[in-house]
């Protein structure tokens, strides 16, 4: 085989090696980007969020909808709304007394932590 031939598949084979690193790497840094930290469940943030909430006697269910935890209240007065939207990963929205918000935890998790204290 010519010297030359030879050369010009080792280019090519190193052009694909390359090219594939290159397409991996921008792939999963784009997969990693905008991802917040998950914050830890602790006690500590399960009465804080009770507490926003009005307390426990103020929650009247605890679902989880689309991943979104989707919390009914009896008086919507009593939720400090703004405090939830601090420790919120998105907004909080609000459909007569029926609060729905995501944070960076399962919020099957956090269901099961509320519905254990109610």
């Amino acid at each position: 085989m010519d010297k030359y031939v030879l050369i010009g598949i080792l280019i090519a084979v190193a052009v694909v090696v390359l090219t594939t690193i290159v397409i991996l790497i921008v792939v999963f840094s784009k997969k990693n980007k905008g991802k917040q930290p998950r914050i830890k469940l602790n006690d500590e943030f399960i009465t804080n969020l009770l507490s926003l909430l009005g307390e426990k006697d103020n929650i009247t269910e605890v679902n989880v909808d689309n991943g979104r935890l989707k919390i009914t209240v009896n008086d919507l007065d009593k939720a400090n709304l703004e405090g939830i939207k601090e420790i919120a990963t998105s907004g909080v929205f609000v459909t007569g007394t029926t609060i729905k918000t995501l944070f960076r935890l399962d919020s099957q998790t956090i269901k099961k932590e509320i519905d254990a204290r109610l």
